[in-house]
């Protein structure tokens, strides 16, 4: 027995090693060589401490980076709440809709090469989105459809105006969405393309914006003109040029230790969201099946959904994407190219009754387009995006800003303000350029 505790401390202990190396080998800065003021970042963390203290959320991990480097990271209170296991930088998260910006980021690379055009209609690569239908109405019977009044193109699905839906509602075409199996581990993304072709649109392509799975879409045609399955090629392409050594669709039983359970606050208490403890209620994101099926090698290689990351992994991309497609050397994007994915695709009438013109949407990436109207302190031209579980990330190319912050929370309400609260924090803090 005693050889079995001194081997489990010197796991331990390496463990801990491996981490303090992987972030000795990132490129830190004190706060006040990027032009922060060092006493108003360091209030970040007892922020958090206090918020997990009064029982708000289970923990968090920060990250703040300026002109390339990392100025704060910090991890307070809980990777699981329920049996306190100490949240720690290199704790590995749930990415959900951050995922939509690397699938997103993986297409437009072939766009770059000249392999297909936005304009393309998607039954070019995918025959069977060729005769799609359309509910008569958004709210119709599923069986009252109307003929498409024209094809939903390659632009459509990276801007969210094909037609399709995400089926994370309780509506009717909600429901028939999950039923077929869509979001199942056990579903390919060729075996998607063919059930999503069986679902009504809820919108005749190109009128409207309606967040959907286009991202999933997007990254089965990455298979489809790269010849490799979307895991291959995202690692080929984006995971080893940019370092992210712990992003990917599943973990082994090493890294697997490291993954952060999804909180839910049952009965006034935060604990894991699996078949023990159980759900909240309403959409197939918060089943213990979906939630908990990132330990084996599953079918499913998602856009909309799928990846899991760190925040230091996570910041790489970021940072890639805010220094013109470069990172350490090794180029995945062109710099106009990521200009034109992070201004806006949609059109007034697109965005037509979906909020107040403070935000839109370009291709992968959610764009401030008015910070006074958005309520953040962001500068306007700010890219960003979110996952279910309450991870998001932003890009300020005005003050040279990357910002990852990771939890693992879903269906709590106090996560909401979080991105507020951080952007407060943060920007409160820069003193200079």
């Amino acid at each position: 027995m005693k050889y079995f505790q001194l081997l489990a401390v010197a796991l331990l202990v390496l463990s801990q090693t491996v981490v303090v190396q992987a972030e000795g080998s990132l490129p830190m800065a004190a706060p006040e060589e990027v032009g922060f003021d060092a006493a108003r970042l360091d209030k970040i963390e007892p922020f958090f401490q206090a918020r997990v203290d009064r029982g708000e959320i289970a923990g968090i991990v920060t990250l703040v980076a300026r002109h390339g480097k990392i100025a704060h990271l910090s991890a307070v209170g809980h990777a699981n709440a329920q049996d306190e296991t100490p949240m720690r930088t290199d704790t590995i998260f749930r990415l959900y809709s951050m995922t939509k910006a690397i699938a997103s980021t993986a297409l437009m690379q072939l766009h770059e090469e000249g392999r297909f055009q936005l304009s393309d209609p998607l039954s070019k690569y995918i025959p069977e989105f060729k005769n799609l239908r359309v509910l008569r109405a958004p709210d119709s019977p599923l069986d009252e459809t109307v003929a498409m009044e024209q094809e939903p193109t390659i632009h459509d699905a990276f801007r969210h105006t094909a037609g399709f839906t995400h089926g994370l509602g309780v509506n009717a075409l909600d429901t028939y969405f999950v039923e077929t199996g869509i979001f199942r581990p056990e579903t390919s993304l060729e075996e998607m393309m063919t059930a999503l072709s069986k679902v009504p649109l809820q919108h005749q392509p190109g009128t409207i914006y309606r967040y959907s799975i286009g991202p999933d879409i997007l990254l089965r045609l990455v298979e489809i003109i790269s010849g490799q399955p979307a895991d291959e090629y995202l690692e080929a392409r984006l995971f080893a040029p940019l370092g992210m050594m712990e992003t990917g669709y599943w973990l082994d039983r090493d890294k697997a230790e490291r993954l952060a359970p999804v909180h839910w606050r049952k009965d006034g208490e935060l604990v894991p969201l699996d078949d023990e403890n159980g759900h909240p209620e309403r959409g197939v994101l918060v089943q213990p099946w979906s939630v908990n099926s990132y330990t084996f090698d599953q079918a499913y290689k998602g856009g909309s959904i799928g990846l899991v990351s760190t925040a230091t992994d996570y910041w790489r991309f970021a940072q890639a994407m805010l220094d013109g497609g470069e990172f350490n050397g090794a180029r995945v994007l062109g710099a106009r190219t990521i200009d034109y994915m992070a201004r806006s695709h949609l059109t007034s009438g697109q965005m037509e009754g979906r909020g107040n013109g403070a935000i839109s949407v370009g291709l992968g990436f959610g764009v401030i387009e008015n910070s006074a109207l958005a309520g953040y302190p962001l500068s306007d031209g700010s890219f960003f995006w979110s996952g279910a579980a309450s991870t998001f990330f932003w890009i300020d190319p005005v003050e040279d800003i990357v910002v990852v912050a990771m939890t693992q929370h879903m269906r709590v309400p106090e996560t909401r303000s979080i991105r507020g609260e951080l952007a407060a924090l943060i920007y409160a803090a820069i003193t200079g350029d």
